[in-house]
């Protein structure tokens, strides 16, 4: 596991409140508490002929509102303190303004009033520098979020010769996940496709994500084999990794030069399908995800036939598992499946991989009321059909999605 956990910023100060988030109940006690304060306040008013107490007393009513608003405790006890020394002033002294026992008792009625507006300022000062540090601490975790998600998905993909990728990442609503997709060059001429989903949402997955593409973008220098890349992933996220509670479900994918096919291996993660019939590739035996144990992953590489024209997909588990954020009540949820996937893959066979991705995203989005529950992350290669074939194309917009982006490389034989 890893030995260094991350941390979201500095914690806001404990704030001091009456519960905000209470139930309908306590709300209705409060605002009765407040009520009876306020009748006993001008109660005491209409039975005080001393100008001083009613001064005192009238100073009361701006404490027990401002404490009922911004729900502060102290100032409401203050409140009631006051309250009860004057009660006890009224019914246990006599009318004469002049004996000790009465003006000591107007002096303590003075001080506790004097004390609940002191106190209730500093506290609304107090309260006002926590939001402000809350504010701060949110704006600088947004624009962290915003650099972690350009990195996580780039706008733009590496060309890859012979290859024809497409890559579309949708994001869900109102929730920070860590979904990624890596495609960089690998040993030989090949390319390493890794498609990647942290377990658990918020800034601290997006972070572990960032650690395990960064990783893995290292190690694809020196290595192309797809097992022996998530083990050392594996092992950098135990040792190193961000937060300690993160696992992160992962495919990996090395597609050779023309000829070679693709071989590929998964930590915990849906296998790549062919990108015109749907059909999960087979072979390979799949491991525990990335994360989990510190001992060495036990993976088997699948491999298969990439033929010209052929192609394959990844994705996110927000793409069979994608539902709406909200349902009817007592509705049981409804994800969108891997049939539904067939379907549209096998409507949109032989298609540019940009428009099938783009039909997936299109699919998944309306089934989903436009609002998803998690991230979609969607990656397609296709191989060139021909030299021949390819000479002349040029990657046209898809304006069924703004998330599909996609990229062409002509063979190198054409650039000399």
């Amino acid at each position: 596991m890893s030995r260094a956990a991350g941390s979201a910023g500095p914690r806001a100060p404990r704030e001091e409140g009456l519960s905000s988030g209470g139930s309908g109940t306590q709300r209705r006690k409060r605002v009765a508490i407040l009520v009876v304060l306020l009748l006993m306040v001008f109660t005491g008013i209409r039975l005080t002929d001393e100008p001083g107490m009613a001064v005192s007393l009238y100073a009361l009513i701006p404490i027990l509102l401002g404490v009922f608003w911004f729900e502060l405790r102290g100032g409401l006890l203050t409140a009631a303190g006051a309250m009860l020394v004057f009660l006890l002033d009224e019914f246990l002294t006599s009318n004469s303004y002049l004996i000790g026992t009465h003006l000591g008792v107007a002096a303590v009625n003075r001080a506790l009033v004097f004390f609940g507006v002191a106190w209730l300022v500093t506290r609304l000062l107090r309260r006002e520098r926590t939001l402000a540090l809350r504010v701060h601490r949110q704006e600088f975790e947004l624009a962290e979020l915003e650099s972690l998600r350009s990195a996580l998905t780039p706008p733009q993909v590496m060309e890859r010769p012979n290859l024809h990728l497409a890559t579309s990442f949708t994001p869900a609503e109102g929730v920070v996940a860590g979904d990624f997709y890596l495609v960089v060059e690998g040993p030989r001429g090949s390319t390493i496709v890794v498609v990647g989903d942290v377990v658990g949402h918020g800034l601290d997955a997006a972070r572990c994500a960032t650690f395990v593409r960064t990783a893995m973008s290292t190690f694809a220098q020196f290595t192309g084999d797809p097992v022996q890349l998530l083990r050392l992933a594996n092992s950098a996220l135990v040792e190193n990794g961000p937060d300690a509670s993160r696992f992160v479900t992962a495919v990996c994918v090395n597609i050779g030069p023309p000829g070679h096919g693709v071989r590929w291996a998964a930590a915990g993660h849906d296998a790549p399908w062919d990108l015109d019939t749907g059909k999960p590739l087979t072979g390979a035996r799949v491991g525990v995800p990335l994360g989990v144990s510190g001992e060495i992953l036990d993976l088997e590489a699948g491999h298969a036939p990439l033929l010209p024209g052929t192609g394959v997909l990844f994705f996110t588990d927000g793409l069979t598992e994608g539902r709406t954020v909200q349902r009817a009540p007592g509705r049981s949820v409804e994800l969108f499946g891997e049939e539904r996937a067939r379907e549209v893959i096998l409507a949109n066979s032989g298609r540019p991989v940009d428009q099938v991705v783009a039909a997936l995203v299109s699919a998944v989005t309306a089934f989903a009321d436009e609002t998803l529950a998690d991230d979609l992350c969607v990656v397609a290669v296709r191989v060139h059909p021909s030299p021949q074939a390819t000479q002349d194309l040029v990657p046209q917009p898809t304006p069924a999605s703004d998330h599909v982006r996609d990229t062409t490389r002509r063979p190198e034989a054409e650039a000399v």
